[in-house]
């Protein structure tokens, strides 16, 4: 559905001019195989990232995952067995095998319950890098003792790219205060770009704080001159920066990674002239301004894989792009539950079209037999496989249109939790103070607008506003629509804005399957207009769940998808219902809300 709105033009034109695949491609099917030494299917590889070995006599690649279980056979005196950082190796990157950990005990100045997170494997000077994510450094390395928030980046070297790694003494990134006492900023997820020239830059940081990039000095083993911000607080992590035609491309996820079948991450990208940015989006939206870029480029489509994010990218033998990246099964969330969601590692073709990535021809995570990639070298154009036409537009008939041009609002209209009269009003739109109050968890006290709505597929647009400064409004407001079964039960689509960040949140809330598995899950639609948002919902029956699927706009035409959620909402008929929540009473207008059937 995403690539039907934003992509429809450009995959037509790919798909029209690529060519036949070679009936000698290998084919593949997610999760990726990464076989551990007792036969067992690997469960886990967040992070991953992967190496070429410019040594091999032969085609080989080196995967390396993020600290986790891997078997659920395996357990120790703690519990769960936490690999340092997995590594296995394939022939043909679908096949993977086991080779080692990185570490066998956490390497100085990491503590001894430290994470070792978000491995970045390079060749560099002759030599094999490793830099990764401590989570915790020793009070030697630290410039608060005590603490253990104060994250860093480390590095080791090696020979070979299984190690032995041995740790440079000192630290690439160091603890950085964001306050007094144990307030650090969020020092994660290293990536390096080396250019041409032998130059290289390493790019670190995460939602506590932002995203940077800096260049390294020449031995790898430490930073030089000043940080430059790429992404805003609390939207982005994990840094994939590569280079293509003349621009150099970010890919970065966003919210969380690991909520069990609430997981709403996704990858975003944006592109720059140089490496240190800035990085833009499709639209021209900075991905470090407040009002926040990035185009969705991987978001989940409604099939069983959900969360899909933190990726690295890569040129096969025959110099065909890909990615892979983890996401979560919804049907198997957990490796162990509630704590330990499992992140499986996903395999999925990259195109470029009209200077943009277009991941799995741009419909989410793939769950079907595919042409895999060449190992060899040879002719991309002529080993690619051509990509299916895009699906065509539902039609959508109106059924009811409301501009809430007053003085009253239409019978249809019903308030669940009245707000004060002196709140709101309609003339010329429904202008709303967001009110004291929340949807979310056992908080059900947000003032709501409801509406009946037509039976079967549905498409609702709305055009919203939400006047809230661009550099405080520390109260979280809310303005937008929800589809609502219950108070417990909804999926929404909302302009947010919360401590200087503006955003389209698309959320659900539900009961949960077991009694402490999580609530709420939310992903990200798009950035919010000036003034105004155009927000639209599709809802589709699908036996006993709907999969709803959001978009967003800034001028009512050019449409950026949000992914879509998978949910059980009940049964018909469905309420609309609009929210303006949060307190603060910033000014929030509804205008020009529209009902359609949807059909083929």
């Amino acid at each position: 559905m995403f690539a039907r709105i934003s992509l429809f033009a450009l995959l037509a034109a790919l798909a029209g001019s690529a060519t036949l695949a070679s009936a000698e491609a290998p084919t593949y099917k997610n999760p990726l195989n990464l076989r551990l030494p007792d036969g067992e299917l690997a469960q886990n590889c967040a992070d991953p990232a992967i190496l070429r070995d410019p040594q091999a006599d032969r085609p080989t690649w080196y995967l390396y995952c993020t600290t986790d279980p891997v078997s659920k056979k395996e357990k120790d005196a703690q519990g769960w067995r936490f690999r340092l950082m997995p590594i296995y190796r394939s022939h043909d990157l679908v096949d993977w095998t086991f080779v080692t950990d990185a570490f066998s005990e956490r390497p100085a100045p990491a503590t001894a319950t430290a994470g070792l997170w978000a491995p970045e494997p390079v060749y560099l000077n002759g030599r094999y890098y490793l830099y990764y994510t401590i989570t915790d450094v020793d009070d030697a390395h630290s410039p608060e003792p005590g603490c253990d928030t104060d994250s860093a980046i480390g590095v080791a070297t090696s020979a070979s790219p299984t190690g032995p790694w041995q740790p440079a003494p000192g630290l690439v990134v160091a603890p950085r205060r964001a306050g007094p006492g144990c307030k650090f900023h969020w020092t994660y997820d290293p990536d390096v770009l080396t250019q041409d020239d032998g130059r290289h830059y390493l790019y670190y940081g995460s939602y506590g704080g932002g995203m940077f990039v800096q260049p390294l000095t020449p031995d790898g083993l430490a930073l030089r001159g000043e940080p430059t911000r790429i992404g805003t607080t609390w939207r982005y992590e994990g840094a994939e920066v590569v280079k293509h035609g003349g621009y150099y491309y970010l890919f970065a996820s966003s919210t969380n990674c690991c909520a069990g079948p609430m997981t709403g991450y996704a990858l975003y990208v944006g592109r720059a002239t140089r490496p240190e940015g800035p990085f833009r989006d499709r639209q021209g939206i900075d991905l470090a301004a407040a009002r926040v870029g990035g185009t969705p480029v991987l978001p989940q489509s409604g099939n069983r894989w959900i969360g899909p994010g933190h990726n690295t990218v890569f040129q096969d033998g025959a110099g065909q792009w890909w990615t892979i990246y983890h996401a979560v099964d919804r049907n198997e969330p957990y490796f162990a539950a509630p704590g330990l969601t499992r992140r499986l590692a996903m395999l999925d073709r990259v195109d470029w079209v009209d200077g943009w990535p277009v991941v799995a021809a741009g419909k989410g995570p793939s769950d079907a037999q595919l042409p895999g990639p060449s190992a060899v070298a040879g002719n991309a154009d002529t080993l690619r496989p051509p990509l299916d036409p895009p699906a065509s537009a539902d039609k959508a008939r109106t059924v009811w249109r409301e501009t809430f041009a007053g003085p009253r609002l239409a019978p249809a209209w019903r308030w669940l939790r009245r707000p004060p009269g002196a709140d709101w009003k309609v003339a010329k739109g429904l202008t709303w103070r967001t009110g004291e109050g929340d949807l979310y968890g056992d908080v059900n006290s947000a003032a709501m607008l409801t509406r009946a709505l037509p039976p079967g597929d549905v498409r609702i647009d709305a055009r919203v506003r939400l006047d809230a400064p661009e550099d405080c409004c520390a109260t979280h407001v809310q303005a937008g629509l929800v589809v609502l079964g219950d108070d417990d039960n909804y999926v929404k689509l909302a302009v947010l804005a919360d401590a200087g960040l503006h955003q389209v949140e698309f959320a659900k809330e539900g009961s949960p399957e077991q009694p402490d598995w999580p609530r709420y899950g939310n992903t990200v639609a798009g950035t919010p207009g000036q003034p105004w948002t155009w927000l639209r919902l599709e809802i589709r029956q699908a036996g006993a769940e709907q999969q709803i699927a959001a978009w967003s706009s800034q001028d009512g035409r050019n449409w950026v998808g949000g992914g879509v959620w998978t949910h059980r909402l009940g049964p018909a008929p469905l309420k609309l219902g609009l929210v303006a929540m949060g307190g603060g009473a910033r000014r929030a207008v509804f205008s020009d809300v529209t009902a359609a059937r949807l059909s083929r």
